[in-house]
């Protein structure tokens, strides 16, 4: 028995760990993507295909939550391990196991469906930002970067800080009374082939499954549980000193450690497969992502607003409704994750939004690829840049949205940036209306390594470094040039500062652009100048 013990819950904490470390946003990844599918659903424009490549985690894991059940919650998710962690240190160092009472845990089992509810009512139908701070799991995906924590996300830290308390005392607390995942995997996963069978005839008076359960089930009073809130951590089938409880699959009773095994290759099985698939979607051109969207497909999927030619342009960052924006392709930029730089370009058509596309992002490429999708996508939808960020990639979100939004302020000032032809493979000077006194054309240093048309001066920029630092710079440009680099100020660590500040500066007036190699070892360091430059120059185009 005990060796049973050891090697079926081993097992499982090595998947834990594992997925700890290289799944983190797992679990948020796939709730955004339940509230993509939801809202593309009420939206009436819900197309699996093009939605495909942005849904990966959603289709793999419910998919196989409602064939097998919930082995994602007991196995996968980082944010359950983390609630187990809690947990077993408390036990340790405080050695009381609470238990709270069958009826009270019932009802309180509850909250976690009034929870989803109010997600859905507040934030995915009506559009509220109100909860965008209060993510517990978005600050704890952010844990490390206090600064970001402190400023954005203080709400959310507060719970997750509660929620601690309350895994310290409750096994598995949040994912029995919150989790408003859980409460969709408790729903969907009652149909599933896999159950705990454990004839209550053959049971003694122990209650030891009972005692045992991570989610508090009452196993000692049930034949077989199938689903539900059991998240098939398998504990219950090691402690039954009669071996009365088994994994059951189409009713033939398994081993634990090989059907828990067996369970989450298959998981990680699926979810590769579905990422490959979701990768030859987009590079087969079906994808929604914003890079292979065309103008024509944007503007039927946009807003029927129609503009009169010489009204005012108003900025959309200001009202929910497009300003009229002159034609032409603007080049924008914003803060994303850890404060590295998102670049767009927006092209205006009509004096809609007709395409965004990425030109340079400093996020983790897995996360801003789903992200990108969504949030360009929501953008031309709404012909605003008023729309939800992503649950789990705030930042990434924010980024593009920052970024968008600095490209319109150009747009409806009619100060153009970049354009390339559509019937032509050179880039070509593109004037918009009205504006036809402005002759210089400006080429993003993202596009290329070259020089933009820069105006002589002296120009100061920001940018945010290490742990959200401000980074200060002058940048001196002569005879269109950057000729010099100057460092006005600096929060970083001061001798990590210093070995990354001649490099980087080196590197930007060699290739005379910002697009250069951030130093491994100070890569928030190296992004905090590059960032600085980069918005210094902005002012001198």
């Amino acid at each position: 028995m005990t060796k049973k013990i050891k090697k079926s819950q081993i097992i499982r904490h090595v998947v834990q760990l594992i997925s700890f470390i290289l799944l983190p946003g797992l679990y948020s990844m796939t709730f955004s993507e339940v509230k993509t599918v939801y809202q593309m659903i009420i939206n009436g424009n819900f197309n699996f295909f093009t939605a495909l490549p942005s849904l990966m985690e959603f289709i793999a894991i419910m998919l196989l939550t409602i064939v097998l059940g919930r082995w994602f919650c007991g196995w996968i998710c980082a944010f359950g391990a983390y609630n187990d962690l809690i947990y077993f240190i408390s036990r340790k160092v405080f050695k009381i196991k609470f238990r709270v009472d069958e009826k009270v845990d019932y009802v309180l089992k509850y909250v976690k469906y009034i929870v989803l509810v109010f997600i859905i009512a507040i934030s995915w139908t009506m559009g509220s930002s109100i909860l965008e701070s209060t993510s517990p799991w978005d600050a704890f995906g952010q844990i490390t970067d206090i600064s970001t924590i402190f400023s954005s996300l203080l709400i959310g830290l507060i719970f997750l800080i509660l929620i601690t308390i309350g895994s310290a005392f409750i096994e598995r607390f949040f994912c029995r009374y919150l989790c408003p995942l859980g409460a969709i995997f408790s729903i969907t996963s009652k149909i599933g082939i896999v159950k705990i069978n454990k004839p209550k005839a053959d049971c003694g008076k122990c209650r030891a499954c009972t005692m045992n359960c991570s989610m508090g089930l009452p196993l000692y009073n049930v034949d077989c549980v199938k689903g539900g809130d059991c998240i098939n951590c398998l504990k219950c089938t090691e402690v039954c000193y009669r071996n009365n409880a088994n994994v059951n699959v189409a009713s033939r009773d398994l081993d634990a450690k090989l059907t828990g095994s067996v369970a989450m290759a298959t998981f990680l099985g699926v979810y590769g497969l579905t990422s490959f698939a979701g990768n030859a979607v987009t590079k087969s051109g079906i994808s929604v992502n914003s890079n292979t969207i065309s103008s024509s497909e944007n503007l039927e999927n946009s807003s029927s607003q129609t503009y009169k030619d010489g009204t005012t342009a108003i900025s959309n960052a200001a009202q929910n409704t497009t300003s009229e924006y002159k034609d032409g392709t603007y080049t924008g930029s914003g803060t994303g994750y850890r404060g590295g730089t998102t670049k767009v370009s927006v092209t205006i058509a009509n004096g809609k939004i007709a395409n965004i596309k990425t030109i340079i992002n400093e996020d983790t490429p897995k996360f801003y690829q789903r992200v990108e999708g969504t949030i360009t996508k929501s953008i031309i939808s709404k012909q605003s840049t008023s729309v939800d960020t992503v649950s789990g990639a705030t930042f990434s979100s924010k980024g593009i949205i920052n970024a968008v939004k600095s490209a319109l302020d150009q747009a409806a000032s009619g100060e153009l940036t970049s354009s390339t032809s559509d019937n032509s493979k050179n880039k070509t000077e593109a004037v918009p209306e009205n504006s036809k006194s402005n002759q210089t054309t400006i080429i993003s240093d993202a596009v290329k390594n070259t020089t933009n048309e820069y105006k002589d001066g002296t120009y100061t920029g920001s940018g945010t470094g290490y742990r959200g630092g401000t980074t200060k710079v002058s940048v001196t440009v002569l005879d269109g040039k950057i000729s010099n680099i100057k460092t006005i100020s600096n929060q970083d660590t001061p001798k990590f500062y210093k070995r990354v500040e001649g490099i980087i500066i080196k590197s930007i007036m060699s290739k005379q652009s910002t697009s250069v190699d951030t130093i491994s070892g100070a890569t928030y360091s190296s992004k905090g100048i590059m960032s600085a430059v980069a918005n210094a120059l902005t002012q001198a185009k």
